[in-house]
């Protein structure tokens, strides 16, 4: 199961067919944005609201795979060195951006719920209580299967809620590693006992240990959470289909 997979469920194969055919009947470019003063039927709303909401946790899932090679990928530029930018920030940034997105991508899928299940809960008040709590919602298997999802993740959500609310990420590794990296050839001298270079050989083989370790790990997450939404999809689709079915014989 991969992240392509997910882009050919039928879930999404049918949000964006759907999505498609209500731009086409209000004369729409696929490039123009449904703004307050678009005029939807209640059908037109269901599809486009599900169809955003799907879109928008995919990208999300799609960056956590991103982020696996952007750790890995980074070369010195003149303007980053200028800048102080070194592969000790690379890899600091990188790490917390997955682990950030990683926990948010539960939120994404609450949206999507709300979204498919037409409960039209304003956003800002969705939340898994509040979800899975609903009526509609708590009589299918999607409760399980957002729960699998939120399994996936749970192991990185206290540091997750670190990074928002306390302090930096603090892997011991990584933090040594920053540490070799505040040395310049300057500032290590001639006094140590080993010279420089040997220094900056060191630091490469324990960035290169950090990322496999990580991109390691990274990956194992995101394989269990494409599984997770795989089948949490697979329950949602039954809803699109039944919400749809309804509201097309109400316009």
């Amino acid at each position: 199961m991969t992240l392509d997979d997910l882009h050919q469920h039928p879930l999404f194969s049918e949000a964006v067919r759907d999505s498609i055919a209500v731009q086409d009947a209000l004369g729409l470019k696929l490039t123009d944005e449904l703004d307050e003063n678009t005029t939807l039927d209640e059908l037109q709303f269901y599809v486009t609201r599900v169809g955003f909401s799907l879109a928008h946790a995919l990208g999300w899932v799609g960056q956590l795979h991103q982020a696996v090679h952007f750790m890995t990928d980074f070369t010195y530029g003149r303007k980053a060195t200028d800048a102080g930018v070194k592969k000790s920030h690379h890899l600091l940034y990188n790490v917390e951006n997955y682990l950030i997105r990683m926990v948010s991508v539960y939120d994404r899928c609450l949206q999507l719920t709300n979204a498919v299940f037409h409960i039209c809960m304003s956003d800002e008040l969705v939340n898994h209580s509040a979800i899975v709590s609903n009526l509609h919602v708590s009589r299918t298997e999607v409760p399980k299967l957002l729960k699998a999802v939120k399994k996936a993740t749970k192991n990185e959500e206290q540091e997750r809620h670190k990074l928002i609310h306390r302090h930096s990420h603090m892997d011991p590794e990584l933090r040594r590693i920053e540490l070799l990296y505040m040395q310049t050839k300057e500032t290590w001298g001639d006094d140590h006992k080993f010279p420089y270079k040997n220094l900056v050989h060191l630091r490469s083989q324990m960035v290169k240990k950090f990322t496999a370790r990580r991109k390691k790990e990274f990956e194992a997450i995101n394989a269990e959470l494409v599984k997770a939404l795989d089948a949490l999809f697979d329950g949602l689709l039954l809803e699109y289909r039944r919400q749809k079915s309804r509201l097309e014989k109400l316009v």
